[in-house]
């Protein structure tokens, strides 16, 4: 039910985006009453001998593919119903050379020129556009006009005649099919960005690097390129169409081999022959060949595509998504591609017939990208699912693991600490110390150890009750603890008994912990469970390691002979040995 939501809302957005691409804005009026064409194969004939020659009438589109020839154009012109400005309105951008000629005022034997192209700056176009054109001033009724066309491009080349407004009104159009080619086609490459980090998948890796080289291909064939060009290196916008022209077909078969070979099919080594064709096309390129570069990129992209719907039909693997919707993928993928090749090669007009064939490229990569995202995304989808799967599955060992880990460290800390107030208990006290002992011992350092007992603390009991005596226990242990530094070991070794070792620390240090200790206790107010207030006192006797022989036994003994002498001196005093 996801995947039909899914589907439903890619649909959607197709039809969106085919509407806003082949619907026509406001009915724009034509001015151009008549075309004609002529084949200069040898590209010399002159604008003298092209006006006396015989044209042959063509369609609003010429469309001859590849090819080495000049093609003149005579266009009929007429006058527009208000003022005397006509916007010649020339496609593709990627044109290298449009050259206008039109008789001078008074003169019609004196030719007037002027040149735009891929190959030209900018900044010197008659109009702040990125279509290629023309402003014309068309006074009597009708104007004969000539345009020489030179290009290593294909020759699908469109002219209107149309009124400024109307020019600016197919220039916003065309802004629009710009913005939404942009955020659609960067939405798509941060996504497969994005996944591609999480998850390192090279098929998601390799789309995201054709999807970039697409967006500036789309960007540059459609002129959106060319006011970034610097003004002294115009030829700039035309090498870059050219270099991604041939990039962009090579980048999708390098994704198709990624994904493809997720499902086995036996001839995917066959796509080696389409991978050596690149470095032909940059060397053919470099030497100046570049109209054979192209047709030779045409070709590529078009035997490709096809060649990946037969790796497709001949996959052996099950995988997500399944083989046939792989197949079908590729199949759309293929069919998108035929239309644009043979357009190139002038052998359909399917697409080259409207004003918008450079922009219904841009419409083919979104119809590439969406088919190619939504493989993706259901691939990455059950992948995640699998992913969270054994994840789980590991969580739950892990819980398993965690909580046997809890129940034994519950275990040895039940068996190290006292149940009431949390610290060591004797036998855990009594291994540290013997462990600090020892290393005082051969460090030659100081270690001084407290017996505590809380004064009196049976009447409390016999008062309060046992809970209450449990409290003031707590109280005080958290207290002492609190007054110790970290390395110090506390522990609780009998009823109401405390003792510390005071690691590295000599008497005069160890009588002032011993001092904070007892008056911290001192002025304490305890709250008993039942809300009654009360205050202890403690008798402190404090021993010091002396001599390289000594014990713990040795300590212990010599601070409970200095506790009792504080007990009998009256209590809530420190007495040292």
């Amino acid at each position: 039910m996801a995947n039909n939501g899914f589907f439903k809302r890619l649909i959607a957005f197709l039809v969106l985006i085919t509407g806003v691409l082949l619907v026509p804005a406001a009915a724009a009026q034509d001015l151009i009453v008549s075309r004609a064409m002529l084949e200069d194969k040898d590209g010399t004939l002159t604008i003298r001998q092209v006006s006396s020659r015989e044209f042959s009438p063509m369609e609003s589109t010429l469309s001859e593919g590849y090819s080495n020839s000049v093609y003149w154009l005579r266009l009929q012109v007429r006058a527009p119903s208000t003022g005397n400005a006509v916007v010649l309105h020339i496609g593709p951008t990627l044109l290298d050379e449009v050259r206008l000629y039109e008789s001078a005022t008074g003169s019609p034997k004196e030719w007037l020129t002027r040149v735009t192209g891929d190959r030209y700056a900018y900044e010197d176009r008659d109009r702040n556009d990125i279509a290629l054109g023309f402003v014309v001033n068309v006074t009597s009724p009708e104007k004969t006009l000539y345009l020489r066309i030179k290009t290593t491009s294909a020759y699908q080349v469109t002219v209107e005649g149309l009124e400024p407004q109307q020019a600016s009104q197919k220039a916003g159009q065309s802004t629009l099919i710009r913005n939404i080619f942009i955020g659609l086609m960067l939405w798509a490459l941060v996504w497969a960005i994005d996944h591609y980090i999480v998850g390192r998948e090279a098929a998601v890796g390799l789309f995201a690097v054709y999807q970039g080289i697409y967006i500036l291909y789309g960007l540059s064939v459609t002129g959106n390129l060319a006011p970034f060009v610097p003004y002294d290196f115009p030829q700039l916008a035309d090498w870059l169409s050219n270099i991604l022209a041939c990039t962009a077909p090579f980048m999708f078969l390098l994704f198709s081999r990624a994904l493809l070979k997720l499902y086995s099919p036996p001839g995917l080594r066959g796509l080696t022959v389409f991978f050596l064709a690149f470095p032909v096309q940059m060397a053919a390129m470099a030497l100046g060949y570049t109209m054979m570069a192209l047709g030779i990129g045409a070709a590529i992209t078009l035997a490709g595509a096809w060649y990946c719907v037969a790796l497709a039909f001949t996959a052996r693997r099950e995988q997500v998504p399944s083989r046939r919707l792989l197949q079908a993928m590729y199949v759309m993928l293929a069919v998108v591609a035929t239309l644009f090749v043979l357009t190139d090669f002038g052998w359909t007009t399917l697409i080259g017939t409207t004003s918008k064939s450079a922009w219904a490229m841009l419409f083919g990569g979104i119809i590439n990208s969406s088919l190619i995202c939504t493989m993706l995304y259901m691939r990455l989808r059950q992948l995640r699912r699998d992913a969270q799967q054994s994840t789980l599955s590991l969580a739950l060992s892990q819980q398993a693991l965690e909580i046997e880990r809890a129940h034994k460290k519950q275990a040895e800390t039940h068996a190290r600490t006292d149940y009431l107030t949390g610290l060591f208990n004797r036998r855990h006290f009594v291994e540290r110390v013997e462990s600090e002992l020892a290393r005082a011992i051969q460090r030659h350092e100081p270690l001084s150890l407290l017996m505590i007992d809380i004064d009196h603390f049976k009447a409390v009991n016999d008062t309060w009750g046992h809970s209450a005596g449990d409290a003031v226990l707590q109280h005080v242990a958290h207290l002492i603890r609190d007054t110790l530094r970290e390395h110090d070991i506390l522990g609780r070794i009998g009823g109401e008994e405390f003792a510390a070792a005071l690691v590295c620390a000599d008497k005069e240090h160890a009588l002032a912990v011993a001092q904070r200790i007892r008056s911290t206790v001192e002025n304490a107010v305890i709250s008993l469970p039942k809300g009654q207030p009360i205050q202890v006192t403690l008798s402190l006797g404090l021993t010091q390691l002396q001599g390289q022989d000594a014990t713990l036994d040795d300590l212990l003994h010599k601070a409970d002979e200095a506790l009792y002498r504080a007990k009998q001196s009256g209590r809530n005093i420190i007495m040292t040995t």
